[in-house]
């Protein structure tokens, strides 16, 4: 457990002076305050904190376990030490004259956190929260924001991320009658977001609306196997939407996609 403490502590400091040199300007701080973001890209963003804090907080309940804690207080740990992780950004943020404290973020870290609770309320995982993207057409008209390549834009680019709640279609069976793997997904994404405040994407131009989505996934972790390396493998695979028909509904109505990602 003490070597475990010590490698995440080492690899996360290291992470945060990487972050506080490379992304943020340190000759160029403020005092910190807050700033509400809550109506930008349609809560996209918002999705993101809480997918990604949902995964580092369920990666570190399996590590805790490993070591030697209880589930119980590795559930726990787990939550408190991803949100504590999550909440240091906001820290910088907030002390950046470019962004600001967001309590809207800092509330999806602590949600998505938390959330893999359910396995130890449950005795297992009901709710996987997964990603997709696929570019489009709105970071070539700024890139800067947007990204100016695909490495960039999968993280920045709003326009093509869908984030996802995935669960066992058996959760609707009382007799099991699907195929362990076959999951049930519902996505949000947006679109036409070439400015995050949506008056000032609306004044120059873009109308941007809401996506939901309904589709099939594959649950890989209903898949049992003493390799290591497939464990590995199924809980990489488990972080995506795997691409399969969807069906779309916005404001112009009902869209139906033979392949979604």
């Amino acid at each position: 457990m003490k070597r475990l403490i010590l490698v995440e502590s080492g690899v996360y400091a290291a992470s945060i002076i990487g972050l506080s040199y490379i992304w943020y300007d340190s000759d160029n701080r403020q005092s910190f305050h807050f700033y509400n973001d809550n109506k930008q890209w349609l809560q996209i963003d918002k999705m993101g904190h809480a997918y990604t804090a949902y995964h580092v907080s369920s990666l570190n309940a399996k590590l805790f376990q490993n070591a030697g804690l209880s589930k119980e207080k590795a559930y726990l740990w787990a939550g408190i030490s991803s949100s504590t992780m999550m909440l240091t950004i906001e820290v910088f943020d907030g002390l950046s004259p470019d962004y600001g404290a967001s309590w809207g973020d800092a509330l999806a870290n602590s949600i998505g956190a938390f959330l893999p609770y359910q396995e130890l309320l449950c005795g297992k995982a009901y709710i996987h929260p997964k990603y997709s993207f696929s570019p489009s057409p709105f970071s070539e008209l700024r890139p800067n924001v947007l990204g100016e390549n695909y490495s960039e834009q999968w993280l920045k680019d709003y326009n093509g991320q869908t984030y996802w709640l995935s669960t066992n279609l058996n959760i609707f069976s009382k007799n099991n009658i699907f195929p362990d793997f076959l999951a049930f997904s519902l996505g949000y994404g947006g679109d036409r977001m070439v400015y995050g405040d949506p008056d000032e994407n609306e004044m120059n131009g873009y109308d941007s609306y809401r996506q939901y989505y309904l589709s099939l996934d594959i649950d890989f972790s209903s898949f049992n196997t003493d390799k290591k390396w497939l464990k590995v493998l199924y809980y990489a695979l488990n972080l995506i939407k795997i691409p399969l028909p969807t069906l779309e509904y916005n404001k112009f109505g009902w869209k139906f996609h033979p392949i979604y990602f």
